[in-house]
């Protein structure tokens, strides 16, 4: 069994003071009998998170695409994924808010995906598929190629600055999606109901699959309080992450885990240890906590 935990840390000092007050046996029990093998990354400023790559590396493709992954899809079309997002405009620039902020329902997200399908038709090829309310996949046969931008979940809570995408082509769709959702009725009734308008869209996540699976499972309840800044809901979940699936894993003498956060993704395997090893950690408590901020 390998478990997958993408945003397992953050960078910020609340975040780190999270961690340290959280108390997380089973994973604590983990880390005393797996050792790291394996370790994908570089810092935060990444486009792609290290989740993405660690998933890459394991399904044997040289470059990472969560739109690919999400619809399983064979390596006829390229695919991006296309998160709608309400941008905020501030004092300090633009930020872009967290999908989840808009409370998108799935017959919500449908009309406004009818809406745009007007820029990406399926008469020209394109291909569309609503994961759900707020991931959709846009697929083409050529049109996807050679283009690159930043995860969305780089993006999300942030400003926009720093992750808007160097394609001219991809910028050009962005403005058009913006003309098209401008004061548009859907978007009149929302703001009548105070809630956020659909006033973009997010494309990023773009490249082919290779069909291969990954045999691992991951486990995103860290994600959507992370990226809405909510460090109570966070460390909440990873409290009931430690008291469910880390703990039937601790039980796996095959166990492997992948712990993921905004720099690096280290995976853990059990691997055969000297007799000194084996004292040291059976008398030795790891830091968990230390473990986590290398991330």
């Amino acid at each position: 069994m390998h478990l997958m935990i993408p945003h397992a840390s953050a960078l910020d000092d609340a975040a780190r003071h999270a961690l340290a007050s959280l108390a997380l046996p089973h994973l604590g029990a983990l880390l005393a009998r797996l050792s790291p093998t394996g370790t994908w990354g570089s810092d935060e400023f990444s486009p792609q998170p290290p989740h993405h790559l660690a998933l890459a590396a394991l399904r044997g493709q040289a470059e990472p695409s969560a739109a690919a992954w999400a619809v399983e899809a064979g390596p006829e079309l390229s695919w991006a994924l296309m998160t709608p997002v309400h941008l905020a405009v501030g004092s300090d620039g633009v930020d872009v808010l967290p999908p989840s902020a808009l409370h998108l329902s799935e017959s919500d997200a449908a009309r406004f995906a009818a809406v745009l399908r007007e820029l990406w038709p399926e008469a020209e090829g394109w291909q569309w598929r609503l994961l759900d309310a707020t991931r959709w996949a846009i697929g083409h046969a050529s049109a996807l190629d050679g283009l690159g931008a930043a995860s969305i979940e780089r993006a999300a809570g942030r400003p926009i600055e720093p992750w808007l995408p160097d394609s001219r082509v991809l910028r050009r769709w962005q403005n058009e999606a913006q003309m098209l959702l401008h004061d548009h009725a859907l978007n009149q009734a929302r703001e009548a109901r105070g809630e956020h308008a659909v006033n973009s869209v997010w494309i990023g996540d773009i490249g082919r699959s290779n069909g291969r699976a990954a045999s691992v499972t991951i486990d995103a309840r860290l994600t959507e309080p992370l990226m809405n800044g909510d460090l109570a809901a966070w460390a909440e979940a990873w409290q009931r992450l430690d008291a469910g699936p880390l703990a039937a894993l601790a039980k796996q003498p095959d166990a492997q885990l992948t712990l993921c956060g905004e720099r690096f993704a280290r995976h853990f395997t059990p691997q055969p240890l000297s007799l000194i090893d084996k004292l040291k950690r059976r008398w030795q408590t790891p830091d968990v906590a230390a473990v986590l901020e290398a991330l």
